[in-house]
């Protein structure tokens, strides 16, 4: 009977742990997902004017899947196209 409350105890501040970890990680993944929903929203700004789609040349997805292929960041390139799709509908 001893050791039932030291692992009570051991289980209740885990649990503690692991919520404080979640909230935290979670507050951090919606203030990245805000600063790249600006960014896509500011994208116009970076890209160059319409004169491009205006051609029938590259479109301003097309530059930014190549600007993302570029980075190599795969996990990055999904999170951004996720975001963007998310933006769209």
């Amino acid at each position: 009977m001893a050791h039932e409350p030291d692992l009570v105890t051991k289980e209740f501040t885990r649990e503690r742990h692991i919520r404080r970890t979640a909230r935290v990680l979670a507050t951090k993944r919606d203030s990245i997902h805000k600063d790249i929903q600006q960014l896509i929203a500011h994208l116009t700004l970076l890209l160059p004017s319409s004169k491009l789609t205006h051609n029938g040349d590259e479109s301003h997805g097309d530059l930014l899947q190549s600007a993302l292929d570029r980075i190599g960041d795969d996990a990055f390139t999904q999170l951004i196209l996720q975001i963007l799709q998310e933006i769209h509908h």
